[in-house]
């Protein structure tokens, strides 16, 4: 069977909400980092046979967004595409899909990201389809909560970080040990950047202003210099009683798109393309919906022995900080995993969560986290709202 290789990895910034991302719809933002993967991966977008996107708070202004964002970046229209929604792990989803097209021979190239503008979420109206409302106010509904919540737990639904707080109790996490992921995310982040390691693939995106010069964005908008101090001052913010979950180690909102460009092995060869790095083995696994966190970590047992690999042999995780609770907690379930080797260039709590680029963000900064600090095998994670836990396994080329 062949193996699938990774010619490209490149992302924008991530955002903040309403911030310098915010005029882009996510059509735009995909069909930027898409464009920019097929250049980087020095191809020409003709050649590209396939697209898969992720993408979780979809709606109707970009209908199947992976083949018209595709499409703007210079794709021919006779390439298909396909959008994924598997909630915080789309963007994997995306990368999967697509990798098992080459490995069945469907395509030979192809790009496979995740995309999310959660500035430009829409408010939804659901009631008038199928009520004769004739009278009344009709209220409308934040979609956002969607990407924030589950309505499938409890007799109303519960918001992810109040589900988190049953993991903090299952596992004995302690407010303390969140507060430091958090503390380490946001300077492992700041040192990436410092250190110039995101340089050569996170690319600039100019944003259009209604008067005046564009805005350049060349650089996360999350990662800050906080201390231990500012950590500990946070109140609870989802469970104000007995809680250990604040906003301060919760990720954020976010805008972002990211891109990879795959090939077999066989078409790199023959393109001249060596590749940055090969996806050795992906994996998802089902968790109770109410511990939906531990899925970011319930994984990696399968997910390794699927690579053939043990924790020893893998150099850097990223383990997605949903809410830093997650990352602490699997330090309680893997005591073989080192705190050294995990989040090393950041993750959710301060590079930012947008949601349906998660999983092709982790992919593509561990790629080059690879190829900049020497490691052979990098593996990636994410828990996932509805109960999945899902991941990746690459190998720096």
């Amino acid at each position: 069977m062949s193996k699938v290789v990774i010619l490209s990895a490149v992302r924008t910034p991530i955002g903040a909400i309403g911030g310098g991302l915010a005029p882009l719809q996510a059509r735009e933002l995909a069909t930027l980092a898409i464009g920019k993967a097929v250049a980087a991966a020095g191809l020409d977008p003709g050649q590209i046979q396939y697209t898969c996107m992720g993408w979780v708070m979809q709606d109707p202004r970009s209908p199947n967004l992976a083949k018209v964002a595709a499409e703007f970046a210079g794709v021919p229209c006779t390439s298909p595409g396909t959008t994924f929604h598997e909630n915080c792990a789309s963007g994997g989803a995306a990368v999967h899909s697509l990798a098992r097209r080459i490995l069945l021979g469907e395509v030979e190239v192809g790009v496979a990201g995740g995309v999310e503008s959660m500035s430009n979420v829409p408010r939804y109206l659901y009631t008038g389809r199928t009520k004769a409302q004739v009278y009344g106010d009709m209220t409308l509904v934040d979609g956002i909560m969607g990407a924030l919540m589950d309505t499938n737990v409890g007799p109303r639904g519960e918001l992810m970080g109040l589900m988190t707080e049953r993991l903090v109790e299952k596992y004995g996490v302690t407010r303390r040990e969140q507060d430091e992921v958090a503390y380490r995310s946001h300077h492992n982040a700041l040192a990436a950047w410092e250190g110039g390691f995101f340089a050569d693939y996170v690319f600039p995106v100019s944003v259009p202003q209604r008067k005046g010069d564009p805005v350049v964005v060349a650089r996360d908008e999350g990662p800050r210099p906080v201390t231990l101090d500012d950590l500990a001052k946070q109140k609870p913010y989802f469970k104000p009683e007995g809680g250990t979950i604040t906003a301060m180690n919760s990720s954020s909102i976010n805008d972002a798109a990211a891109a990879l460009v795959l090939a077999s092995e066989e078409a790199a060869a023959r393109l001249g393309r060596k590749g940055i790095a090969r996806l050795v083995a992906w994996h998802n696994v089902g968790v109770p919906r109410e511990l939906m966190g531990e899925g970011a970590f319930k994984v990696l047992p399968g997910l390794l022995q699927k690579a053939g690999l043990s924790m020893g042999d893998v150099a850097f995780f990223e383990i997605n900080e949903a809410f830093a609770a997650v990352v602490a907690a699997a330090f309680h379930d893997l005591p073989d995993l080192d705190v050294e080797r995990v989040n090393r260039w950041g993750s959710g709590v301060s590079l930012g969560h947008p949601v349906g680029c998660t999983g092709a963000r982790q992919l593509a900064d561990m790629a080059h986290q690879l190829r900049r600090r020497g490691g052979r095998f990098g593996l990636t994670s994410r828990c996932v709202g509805g109960g999945i836990g899902s991941g990746e396994v690459i190998e720096a080329l």
